[in-house]
């Protein structure tokens, strides 16, 4: 009997694909796929203008990049347009980080050249602390909560440091050798 069920469904479905399969239709194009949707080879594995990591916000509306910077001990969110390369200041004067397993940690508007009156596209909290921290980790995994406008976005970020930087070169004295 289960024989039988098998061999019916197989049939069946033979028959429903050789019906609806339309062979007037071809795929799209690279290019045409690309002109319907600018957006199609948006690599969020890519970096940022500034070197950081892109966070999706809402519906690819926005972006915010998340830059670690050892030398200015920052912590930095630059909010970006959909193209996830235009700055795009925002009236907010803070966004939050929350790093997963840690507190919410607040960044400052620090407006850019070019951003407006009352507008910031960058947001900074300096902590030496912290910067060692992340470095140490490799990574930042967490959410960045903004508000734009009057509507609240979550982005979830999972940015993975270069490893190639060590910042214990420039805090440590060097070993002497004996």
């Amino acid at each position: 009997m289960v024989r039988i069920n098998l061999i019916v469904a197989l049939a069946l479905g033979l028959i429903g694909g050789a019906i609806g399969c339309d062979n007037s239709k071809q795929f799209k194009s690279v290019q045409e796929v690309k002109q319907a949707n600018p957006l199609a080879d948006h690599d969020h594995g890519a970096k940022g203008p500034h070197g950081g990591g892109i966070v999706e916000l809402g519906e690819e509306e926005y972006h915010g990049e998340i830059v670690v910077d050892h030398d200015s001990h920052s912590l930095t969110v630059y909010v970006l347009g959909k193209d996830a390369k235009t700055a795009e200041p925002i009236t907010s004067t803070e966004v939050t980080v929350t790093p997963e397993g840690k507190d919410a940690l607040t960044l400052k508007a620090v407006p850019q050249q070019g951003d407006g009156e009352g507008k910031s596209s960058k947001f900074v909290l300096e902590d030496d602390q912290l910067v060692h921290a992340l470095m140490d980790a490799g990574f930042v995994h967490g959410d960045l909560r903004i508000t734009i406008g009057d509507k609240p976005y979550l982005g979830h970020i999972d940015y993975h440091l270069d490893g190639g930087h060590d910042h214990h070169d420039h805090d440590e004295k060097p070993a002497e050798k004996k």
